[in-house]
């Protein structure tokens, strides 16, 4: 079988802080939001130059949570791409919205800003770009066009953890955005 990510691998090259961490918070008892997760959002939010972060389980349930905080649910439908992973689309079902499709572009394989405006209706309450392969969408044209229709942007960024537009990190540029830390490469790891 050919592994997909190197889990085992990865792991090995940082057992050492892992477990110590692991150590620290079982040895304080606190085992949800304690000062660890503090830290990390934290140090989030400073990497990406926003005001605060929340962590939270994983990349889906930062979606639904965040779909959720703008009220976005049944009736309403959400524009974003076919092409990423499924949890994207899954979240906008999840809070009972509709998924809708907007073209690829063939260049990025990110959200096509010329094909979103095609997809509006008046259900339409949000735009999801998702940043794929450490490759931003088109952010100026997105932002632009939820400022005209006055859309909620939710940057999709958990496989562009890192990735920068124009001097910004992605996470950074819409009204929210999702990250996952899964399968993040170290250059030892190739």
């Amino acid at each position: 079988m050919i592994e997909l990510v190197p889990l085992v691998r990865q792991f090995r090259s940082i057992k050492h802080e892992i477990l110590n961490s692991v150590a620290e918070t079982i040895d304080s008892g606190k085992f949800v939001l304690g000062p660890n997760v503090q830290m990390l959002e934290k140090e989030v939010a400073d990497y990406l130059q926003v005001a605060e972060t929340i962590g939270v389980a994983n990349g889906t349930d930062a979606l639904v949570l965040t779909l959720e905080a703008y009220n976005i649910g049944p009736g309403d439908e959400v524009i974003t791409t076919p092409f990423t992973f499924f949890a994207t689309a899954e979240a906008v079902s999840r809070v009972g919205a509709t998924p809708v499709f907007a073209d690829v572009d063939p260049e990025t394989y990110c959200i096509d800003p010329a094909s979103i405006e095609e997809k509006l209706t008046p259900a339409t309450k949000a735009i999801i770009p998702v940043h794929l392969f450490g490759q931003p969408a088109d952010m100026d044209e997105i932002m632009a066009i939820a400022g005209k229709y006055g859309l909620v942007v939710i940057e999709d960024a958990c496989q562009a953890f890192g990735a920068e537009y124009k001097g910004m990190r992605v996470g950074s540029i819409g009204h929210a955005a999702c990250f996952r830390f899964s399968d993040k490469k170290r250059k030892h790891d190739r």
